[in-house]
C-alpha cells in the first residue's frame, strides 16, 4: 500500500522519477523521503513530473471568489496554515476528513501530490487508507451501508465542475472511490443527502478505518504521491505556532506508468 523510499539529500529530479516509476505499479502511496532540494520545490518536482507523466492545471485559490470560481488555471496550489483564510481546510489546523480530490472533476488525473516546505512539530501528517480496507470495514461493520454505496450515484459539484458517480465501484476487481463530504451537491435528493451524512459518520467513527489508517508526516523537501481514486486521504490536526507553520505545495498529476 505505502512505499517509503529514502533518497540522498542531493538526489536529482531524474532520481526521483526513477524511484516513482519503479514503485508506482505495486503501491498506492509513494513517499520520497530524505530529500533536501536546493532549488524551489515547484521547479524541482515539476521536472520530475515531466519524467513520469504530466501535471494538470487544476489549482484553486480559496482567497478568490466563492467555491464556484476559485480555479486559477495553474498547476501548483498552497496547502498552508493561515487562520486569516476562513472555511478552507487547506488553510486550517483542523483534522481533515477522508476524501478523494477528484470527486467533482470528470477525467481527473490519477495522482495527487504534496511537497513539503514546512511542517509543525506536533501533528499534521497526511493520512491514507486503501480502498480495499474501506471495503473491508464497510462489509464488516455496516453491510447495509455497503450495499447502498454500490447502488446510489452521488453528485459532487464545485468550481464549475460536476461529477456523478457512486462512492464505490470496482474496476478489474479493484475498488475505485469517489468522495468528498463537503463537495456533495446540496441540491441532491433526500436519499443522497442522508447517505452523505451516514457515510461521513461511518468514516469518522469506524474502529476498522481508524485501525487501518497509515500516516506520512513529511519533512521539508520531501514529497508524497498517491493514487487518488484507489484510496481515501485526509490529515491529522496540528498545533501551529506561526502562520505557514505547515506549508505544502500541492499538484494533480497524471502518472504514465
Amino acid at each position: 500500500m505505502l512505499k517509503s523510499i529514502t533518497l540522498p539529500e542531493t538526489a536529482t529530479a531524474d532520481d526521483c522519477a526513477r524511484a516513482v516509476l519503479e514503485a508506482w505499479p505495486d503501491n498506492l502511496v509513494v513517499h520520497l523521503a530524505g530529500l533536501k532540494p536546493e532549488q524551489d520545490l515547484r521547479e524541482f518536482y515539476g521536472a520530475m513530473f515531466d519524467k513520469i507523466g504530466h501535471a494538470e492545471p487544476l489549482a484553486e485559490d480559496a482567497t478568490v471568489g466563492d467555491r464556484n470560481s476559485q480555479r486559477t488555471g495553474e498547476v501548483w496550489m498552497q496547502v498552508r496554515y493561515d487562520p486569516s483564510i476562513p472555511d478552507a481546510y487547506r488553510h486550517s489546523a483542523n483534522p481533515q476528513p477522508l476524501h478523494t480530490d477528484g470527486s467533482y472533476i470528470p477525467g481527473f488525473p490519477n495522482a495527487g501530490f504534496l511537497a513539503c516546505k514546512a511542517m509543525p512539530k506536533s501533528g499534521g501528517a497526511t493520512t491514507f487508507i486503501a480502498g480495499k480496507d474501506v471495503v473491508a470495514a464497510l462489509q464488516s461493520e455496516a453491510p447495509d451501508l455497503y450495499e447502498r454505496l454500490l447502488a446510489v450515484d452521488i453528485p459532487h459539484a464545485r468550481s464549475g465542475d460536476r461529477r456523478v458517480a457512486p462512492f464505490l465501484r470496482f474496476e478489474d476487481d479493484q475498488p475505485v472511490l469517489n468522495w468528498n463530504y463537503y463537495c456533495v451537491d446540496m441540491e441532491a435528493d433526500a436519499e443522497v443527502l442522508g447517505l452523505r451524512q451516514t457515510l461521513f459518520d461511518f468514516l469518522d467513527s469506524s474502529p476498522m478505518v481508524a485501525e487501518r489508517l497509515q500516516r506520512v508526516k513529511l519533512s521539508p523537501g520531501e514529497a508524497v504521491l498517491w493514487k487518488d481514486d484507489r484510496l481515501l486521504h485526509g490529515r491529522d490536526g496540528f498545533d501551529p505556532e506561526i502562520v505557514s507553520d505547515r506549508f505544502l505545495w500541492k499538484a494533480q498529476v497524471q502518472v504514465e506508468a
